[in-house]
């Protein structure tokens, strides 16, 4: 039977959104409820609940002192945090009978080390972090362990039914055959290698290709290479810009008209010319 826990409470008269200068001033605000009474709103320091509940949980069993008569035993219900600091910001107590059986969420310890992960590379899937029980609120526990010794092979798995608890203050009401956790293999996934096509001599066309015409000439060896058509370097005179390119083949034109040989007539109308 675990003892419980002394809390310091005060009667909170300030509610609605001035609670927000309650935390800025080092005050948690919170509720107690339940056990057919109304509910009443309360605070407690912030800083001192912070350090005590990373302790116990929401499985501890409470003693709330400071309000209006006898300490009232509790169950922390839930906490509210603010999602991007992660500050605390509010607090649910459950009033509970030490008479009366109560449920309650007790997390999952998982301890020990899987032969399966060591020897054979296998990796833990984890089902539950949790379970649900049933027991006086004075013996709930703060946690349960999960031995993963056992698990000595792949596909090896514990089940709700294989937690240990002492089945004579505890009863784990969730169903026996649901997984708490396994050993699987590592799947590797590799991207498919595609093999570029090489053609193959003699090949089929496949369906729906053309074939090549029969007759059709083969493409012409030796096809002009990148460049060939370019002047080679050094060449003896670049054309002037916008003169007409010459015919391949075309014969050079002649530099000058050819001497005429001594002695020959002068064409008629011309005088020849005396020595």
């Amino acid at each position: 039977m675990a003892e419980a826990q002394k809390l310091d409470v005060r009667p909170r008269q300030v509610v609605g959104k001035k609670v927000a200068q309650l935390r800025r001033d080092g005050v948690l605000p919170g509720v107690v409820f339940g056990g057919r009474k109304d509910s009443a709103s309360v605070q407690t320091d912030l800083r001192a609940f912070e350090r005590s509940y990373r302790r116990w949980g929401n499985t501890t069993l409470l003693s709330l002192e400071g309000l209006d008569g006898d300490a009232i035993p509790a169950l922390i219900h839930g906490v509210a945090r603010d999602t991007l600091t992660g500050r605390l910001l509010h607090v649910d107590f459950q009033r509970v009978s030490l008479t009366e059986k109560t449920h309650a969420e007790v997390p999952l310890r998982f301890v020990h080390e899987s032969p399966a992960v060591k020897t054979l590379g296998a990796v833990l899937v984890h089902a539950r972090d949790h379970v649900n029980v049933e027991a006086f609120p004075q013996d709930i526990p703060h946690a349960i362990d999960v031995d993963l010794s056992p698990l000595v092979e792949i596909d090896d798995a514990l089940y709700i039914r294989d937690l240990v608890v002492d089945k004579t203050m505890v009863s784990v009401v969730d169903d026996p055959d649901e997984l708490v956790v396994k050993a699987v293999p590592v799947h590797i996934e590799e991207e498919p290698v595609v093999a570029a096509a090489v053609p193959v001599e003699g090949e089929v066309p496949a369906e729906g290709e053309e074939a090549p015409a029969e007759g059709a000439a083969p493409a012409a060896a030796g096809a002009a290479a990148p460049g060939a058509a370019a002047g080679k370097p050094g060449a003896a005179a670049a054309a002037k810009p916008g003169a007409p390119a010459a015919k391949p083949g075309a014969p050079a034109p002649k530099t000058g008209a050819p001497a005429g040989k001594p002695g020959a007539p002068a064409p008629k109308g011309e005088s020849p010319k005396k020595g």
